[in-house]
């Protein structure tokens, strides 16, 4: 577009527009087109949302926190090679190899528990804000990044227990119990408990069960909702009982150990977990979607 054209030379309207996909320049008022051929200046992608963009453009990758520098460091070509490992060395105090290391590691775990990228980075920032308040020095670092990755987990309605961080993390179960405690007292975060509903599609998926069990589980779960939660029942047990229950009524044979060794439970557990959903679907059977009669006893 010519500077130079304030306004319209046929009418003297200032109302001027560029349309960037014909490349004309035209007068808003009576339509005569003033410049044809202009050029776009701007990129030759489109984008439909932030994330798009952030990945097309091409002036640097977008800041992330899942890297110690943010991201934020000038790249070195790949002939310097040395030059570059030995200044990234050198210019990063224990702290930065700290977390470098730290933000290494959730990386990783997340990867093995194929997580999505924004528990990667709210797991990210989530242990630059304990350290920020001194909570990291004199503790285990593997043990912090696995208790923070499956707070995010909660936070995010995740479904992930504490078994299956401690299967890919390099510390003992008990050790990522007690960073979690610790953390959520002293980061005093606030987490609900844990709904069994969002473990069973996949249980489900990895059971090759049908989507009507599946369906019928969470609606026997949500009609127990209120139950589970003041006994303090465990989520992955009480979802492995209410597939188990929903396969028996569907008329699909499951064993308990099956579905036991899916849920990262015990047998024992399932069975009494059936037995109170049993005890509870006496009492209320409107919660199932299937035809019964009222008061009906179901035998599994």
């Amino acid at each position: 577009m010519d500077e130079r054209i304030k306004k319209c030379p046929e009418c003297g309207s200032r109302n001027l527009v560029t349309d960037v996909k014909h490349g004309e320049l035209y007068c808003a008022d009576c339509g005569v087109v003033i410049a044809e051929n202009l050029v776009d200046h701007g990129p030759e992608w489109r984008s439909y949302d932030d994330e798009q963009a952030s990945k097309r453009v091409r002036t640097g990758p977008p800041m992330s926190y899942r890297i110690h520098n943010k991201g934020l460091s000038t790249p070195v070509p790949e002939a310097f090679a040395r030059t570059k490992r030995l200044r990234g060395i050198i210019s990063m105090d224990s702290n930065e190899k700290i977390l470098s290391f730290a933000l290494g590691e959730i990386d990783r775990m997340a990867s093995a528990l194929k997580l999505p990228t924004e528990i990667r980075e709210e797991t990210s920032v989530l242990y630059r804000r304990a350290a920020k308040q001194n909570l990291i020095k004199g503790r285990s670092i593997e043990e912090l990044a696995s208790a923070m990755l499956y707070i995010v987990c909660r936070q995010y309605h995740v479904p992930r227990t504490l078994k299956e961080i401690a299967q890919v993390s390099r510390v003992p179960l008990r050790k990522i119990r007690r960073a979690y405690i610790f953390l959520v007292r002293k980061l005093d975060i606030k987490l609900a408990p844990a709904d069994p509903a969002q473990y069973v599609p996949r249980f489900c998926s990895e059971l090759g069960l049908s989507d009507a069990i599946r369906e019928r589980a969470i609606e026997i779960l949500k009609g127990n909702e209120d139950t589970s939660a003041a006994k303090g029942w465990g989520p992955t047990g009480t979802a492995a009982a209410a597939i188990y229950l929903a396969a028996s009524l569907s008329g699909v044979s499951i064993s308990e150990k099956e579905i036991a060794k899916v849920a990262g439970t015990t047998p024992i557990t399932i069975r009494n977990r059936c037995k109170e959903l049993e005890d509870n679907l006496k009492i209320d059977t409107d919660i199932l979607s299937y035809p019964h009669q009222k008061g009906a006893y179901f035998v599994i």
